[in-house]
């Protein structure tokens, strides 16, 4: 027989099956070895074991297995937050928005992220189990996890609301949907932390039941309020966060609940989208893993139940979770704290200015097209057309150059002004603006920091509408020392204090201590005037050369804020030829390290004269 004939027979004899195999996990037993259309598969575990994700998945026209994957683990077992956060970013799905159009997935990869968007409407509804099999101490890190998902949502000022439901025999509704407090996060992080683990003393037994059925209700009631048939109404996303030891013993099945909740929101193969009941245990607790798996949904490819050992843990698996690549508008401040996080998505206001032939000074992105940055980086510059400012990480596809339209440059600003005093250099008023020719699109690597005293940083900070540049001053310069950072010439985040009042006068008295660059000072605010922060004691990093004109910047709810720009000091820890090596300063070195910082505070009418119509600045 001809060879190309007998492998045809062969494979007429082995249909191409439809689905991949789904696999066996280690301790798991399947039945079914069929991968056509319509054809299932179960599982079950070996001795002791307990099973997650779906006894029975069935291959689908698509070609993707129903269900989520099964695992069978020790009954009493944590998930790590680095396994966590991949599989629960993949299926905590859409919430805040649709999968983005423009990004082309594998066909296997069905996972999502929340999508951040600032169109649509959340719904976010936090069950917390307050019955006896959860202790007081466990009830606690439920609280704070609940505030501090809610906290970080809230930093994107997208429209969310959030619903408060604690419960043991009874639920008790603590925050609805339809009140307006639940769009306010400071009302649902007071109502969160004065929950009272004690409202359900009376009540031994753990009703998840009722718990999801006054959910059922509120959605009702919402419902009623909006029209079933309204885009207002049907357009709204709803998650379901559960925070359980998963001991149910009265009420009977929560399915008859959940059931109720699909019909209500309509849910179907179209609109699956539109709810995710995610169960959830955090703390040193007993879970039932059989009946939190059943509780959570079952998404193809997704996974909605898990246990963590604690809220650390929990807030890297809700960074992960967070999505900020559909935020195309020019919100400020937003980085993605992930540990998964490249430096540039951590802090993606930064940006490298370099002449033709090597990189002299860093800057921040303060809108779509323009960068702040210091101004003796252009002291022995006439042409600016050879200029070019890399927006994003400079190292990868996601950088991209720009020229510089326009660079506006402090006329006060003159290194040698004070020659005659004995100060050979001198730097006042270091401070510049570049207009880039092109407006930046927005994306994970390339969104611009907020600048206190504008309203988009009142925004962030969640503070009235009243508020003038002074109450930011107070806010974000609040202490003597303040935690602060800068961004390294290899693009890591580095950690700084900010000294103010005391502190500062005590912080640049090294200065008077640099007999070689200054032997005849006298005072040492000649050199370092009130327009200047102070940084360098304790542990803090130091400044390189290359990092002048980089933010100094402080992490406010979530939210980050530049209250200064890296402008010179008395001790660089870098060498010429490696970028990535930084040499401490020695102990006991004179003079003492030392930076010097343009505090944006201090500049003020500067910003506004030359910002004027592009960023909306407060009352001073």
């Amino acid at each position: 027989m001809d060879p190309l004939m007998a492998v045809l027979c062969l494979l007429s004899l082995y249909p191409a099956s439809h689905c991949p195999d789904p696999g066996v996990s280690v301790g798991a037993v399947r039945t079914g070895s069929r991968f056509g259309p319509g054809d299932k598969v179960r599982y079950r575990c070996s001795s002791n074991l307990v099973l997650t994700g779906s006894v029975e998945r069935e291959c689908q026209d698509s070609g993707v297995w129903s269900g989520t994957e099964p695992i069978c683990r020790q009954p009493y077992s944590y998930d790590f937050p680095e396994d966590v956060a991949p599989a629960l970013g993949t299926s905590f799905s859409h919430l805040l928005g649709a999968t983005n159009p423009t990004q082309t997935q594998k066909k296997e990869d069905v996972g999502r992220k929340i999508q951040i968007q600032r169109s649509g409407h959340l719904n976010l509804y936090l069950l917390l189990d307050a019955s006896q099999s959860v202790s007081e101490e466990d009830f606690e890190v439920f609280k704070r996890s609940a505030s501090l998902l809610v906290d970080r949502i809230f930093s994107f000022e997208i429209n969310v609301s959030v619903a408060i439901i604690t419960f043991a025999s009874k639920p008790k509704v603590i925050m609805s949907v339809l009140k307006d407090k639940s769009r306010d996060v400071t009302e649902v992080v007071h109502s969160l932390e004065n929950i009272n683990y004690k409202d359900h003393e009376n009540g031994t037994g753990t009703n998840i039941y009722q718990a999801l059925n006054s959910i059922y209700i509120m959605m009702n009631n919402q419902m009623q309020t909006l029209g079933m048939n309204t885009m207002a109404w049907q357009e709204i996303r709803h998650a379901i966060i559960l925070l359980t030891d998963g001991k149910s013993n009265m009420g009977g099945s929560p399915k008859p609940a959940v059931d109720s909740i699909k019909e209500i929101l309509n849910i179907n193969e179209k609109r699956k989208d539109y709810l995710d009941i995610y169960a959830i245990g955090v703390g040193n607790l007993d879970v039932d893993w059989r009946e939190l798996n059943e509780l959570g949904s079952k998404k193809d490819g997704e996974r909605h139940a898990f246990i963590l050992r604690d809220t650390d843990a929990l807030s890297q698996v809700f960074e992960h979770m967070l999505d900020v690549s559909q935020l195309t508008d020019t919100i400020c401040g937003v980085g993605n704290m992930s540990a998964n996080a490249s430096a540039q998505e951590r802090t993606p206001w930064h940006v490298t200015i370099k002449p033709k032939s090597h990189d002299t000074c860093r800057g921040a992105l303060i809108s779509d097209q323009w960068v702040l940055t210091a101004a003796h980086c252009f002291r022995h510059v006439e042409d600016h057309s050879l200029w070019r400012v890399i927006v994003g990480d400079p190292s990868s596809q996601w950088g991209k150059e720009f020229q510089i339209e326009k660079a506006v440059i402090s006329s006060e600003f003159n290194v040698f002004a004070k020659k005659d005093q004995g100060i050979p250099e001198f730097y006042g008023d270091d401070i510049a603006l570049l207009k880039l020719a092109q407006k930046v699109k927005m994306s994970t690597h390339a969104r611009p920091i907020c600048l206190p005293c504008t309203v988009g940083a009142n925004l962030a900070l969640r503070r009235p509408p009243g508020s003038t540049c002074r109450d930011h001053e107070k806010e974000l310069l609040n202490k003597l020392s303040i935690p602060a950072h800068f961004v390294a010439l290899n693009g890591s985040k580095l950690n700084i204090h900010l000294k103010t009042g005391s502190e500062w006068t005590s912080c640049i008295q090294a200065v008077s201590q640099d007999k070689v660059t200054f032997p005849n000072l006298t005072d040492v605010r000649e050199v370092v005037t009130d327009q200047f922060l102070c940084s360098g004691t304790q542990e803090d990093d130091n400044a390189c050369k290359g990092e002048s004109g980089g933010s100094v910047f402080l992490v406010r709810r979530f939210r980050f804020f530049q209250v200064g720009l890296v402008s010179w000091g008395l001790y660089s820890p870098c060498s010429s030829a490696d970028k990535n090596l930084r040499k401490k300063a020695p102990r006991g070195r004179i003079p003492p390290p030392r930076d010097f910082h343009i505090n944006l505070f201090r500049l003020q009418p500067w910003l506004r004269q030359h910002l004027e119509g592009i960023l909306n600045f407060l009352p001073l």
